[in-house]
Order: C-alpha cells, then sequence, then structure tokens
C-alpha cells in the first residue's frame, strides 16, 4: 500500500486506480492517452448509483495522476448510456416511498459534482459516443472534442421518460448547444437526435463509422493534443472550458434542488414501468 508523505504531492497511480474502479470503468494508457470506457459488466453501462456515485472519486484519481495527459472517455458494446440498473435502485430502497435522504444524499449532493469531475481535469477530454445515450449526456457533451458513432442516437428520458425536472444540468447544456427553443423542444417531447441531427445542430463534432470509432479518438488525441507543447494544450482546456465551470455553477445546484422538490409531488421509481427505461425511450421516440 503506497503511503503518502506530507513533504510530496499527492499523486495517483493508474495501476491502483484502474483496479479500484475496474466494476464501472475499463482503462488503458499509451504515450500519456488513457482510454476510460464505461461498462456493466463488461458491456454497454447501465445507470445505476454504484456507477452515478463512482465518477466523482475516479475522475479526481484520473486528475491526480501526473501521468495522464489526455483522456479519451466512451463506453462499452453498443450503447453509450441507453438504459437503466433497477436491480442497483431496488438494492438502495428507491422503489419505496420518497424521503429527504433520497434527494439530498443521492440526487442533490452527487450531481452537483459530477459534471464537475469532469471539468476540474486539467487535461483535456475527447468523448467517443459509442451509441444511444438518454441521460446524463453533459458526461459526453462537455468535452473538449465530442465525437460519436453512426448508430448513436440521443433523447432526454427526464421529463417524458421518468416524469422528472429535467434540472441536472441538461437544461443548461442543451440550451447552450442547441438553442433555448430547440433545447426546451427536446426535452420536453421526449425528441430522439440521430447522428446526423446531431452533427447538423452542432452538438458532435464528428461522425464515425462504428468500428471507427474508437481509432478515430485515438487518433484526435496524438495529432490534436499530444503533438501540442504540455503547456498549451493544458492552457487552451482551461481556456476553453471555463465557460461551462461557470455556466454550471450558477445553475446546476438550483436546478438540481428543483428537481429533488418535485419529486416530493411524484416519485417515479415508486413506479415499476419507470424502471423500463429503454422501452420508455423508445416508445418516446
Amino acid at each position: 500500500m503506497r503511503v503518502h508523505k506530507a513533504n510530496q504531492m499527492y499523486r495517483t497511480h493508474l495501476e491502483d486506480y484502474s483496479v479500484a474502479w475496474q466494476e464501472y470503468f475499463q482503462m488503458r494508457r499509451e504515450d500519456g492517452i488513457l482510454e476510460v470506457r464505461m461498462h456493466t459488466g463488461g458491456d454497454s453501462a447501465k445507470w445505476s448509483l454504484e456507477l452515478h456515485r463512482a465518477f466523482i472519486p475516479a475522475f479526481a484519481d484520473i486528475g491526480h495522476d501526473p501521468e495522464n495527459e489526455c483522456v479519451i472517455f466512451s463506453g462499452s458494446g453498443d450503447a453509450f448510456l441507453a438504459s437503466m440498473d433497477p436491480a442497483g435502485w431496488v438494492r438502495y430502497e428507491f422503489d419505496k416511498p420518497y424521503d429527504f435522504e433520497k434527494g439530498y444524499d443521492f440526487w442533490y449532493a452527487d450531481q452537483v459534482h459530477e459534471p464537475m469531475s469532469l471539468l476540474n481535469l486539467e487535461i483535456p477530454v475527447i468523448a467517443a459516443i459509442n451509441g444511444p445515450f438518454f441521460i446524463h449526456q453533459e458526461l459526453a457533451l462537455l468535452n473538449d472534442l465530442v465525437i460519436c458513432s453512426e448508430s448513436t442516437t440521443m433523447s432526454d428520458g427526464h421529463y417524458t421518460g421518468m416524469g422528472i425536472v429535467p434540472g441536472d444540468g441538461v437544461q443548461t447544456v442543451f440550451r447552450e448547444l442547441l438553442g433555448p427553443i430547440r433545447a426546451r423542444h427536446f426535452l420536453l417531447t421526449g425528441q430522439t437526435l440521430t447522428a446526423e441531427d446531431m452533427l447538423a445542430a452542432g452538438v458532435v463534432g464528428e461522425v464515425v463509422p462504428d468500428d471507427q470509432l474508437l481509432n478515430r479518438a485515438w487518433e484526435l488525441a496524438r495529432t490534436v493534443f499530444m503533438a501540442r507543447a504540455r503547456s498549451h494544450r493544458r492552457m487552451t482546456r482551461a481556456l476553453l472550458v471555463q465557460p461551462w465551470r461557470e455556466l454550471l455553477t450558477k445553475e446546476l445546484p438550483t436546478g438540481m434542488a428543483m428537481e429533488c422538490w418535485a419529486t416530493h409531488g411524484y416519485w417515479p421509481m415508486a413506479d415499476e414501468k419507470s424502471y423500463d427505461m429503454e422501452t420508455l425511450t423508445k416508445e418516446d421516440s
């Protein structure tokens, strides 16, 4: 076990945190480029409380490792984030009546920090969206370069799927990316956007054939970022993510407070049909 000394700068090591978080993230590094892929049991990630909570400490570990110079963030299997893990939510009794602890300890306390776990990184991040995603789109869309596979579709499962307020940051992210009118339409109607729709709207920078997605991400990492001086890529990253940091610092806590408060009127997890999010998002489209 490594022991931290007070007179040394705190740092982490890939061989430690890649094992600590291997249940949720698969990691490999080459030439300073760290590939991080979400997964559930080695396949496409299912959104669970455990994965939700793992983001904050896992990306803190990534950020404290000075050997990481660029991150490629993607998913496993054929979907980026397209289904829930209902059994996991039941384990934490989210199928029971709503109470303050659920609203604060799980929703509010986590989500006001989760987007910042990415934005606090001092190194550039490339998002490689490997298929459909319907929730926590900010995990992909807040990054420096955003590419997606041809099979990618995007919808939002808050308002039309689970029936809760879309206040966890999507209200800010989609207003900025789509414009206020299109963002409201997207969030309130359950609209599904294809990869080409997202490219036309400026949500992603490139659409890549499914089997070439990660190769393209690695190519971008090497040519766009690693070809530049360390100080240049880091300072450029700091400059370009600052508007997101300011907006989310200002708007995310209020949005999350409203989302949590409204669930006192309707608590979707107590409704069995809310667990089948994959079916609901298909119906909404």
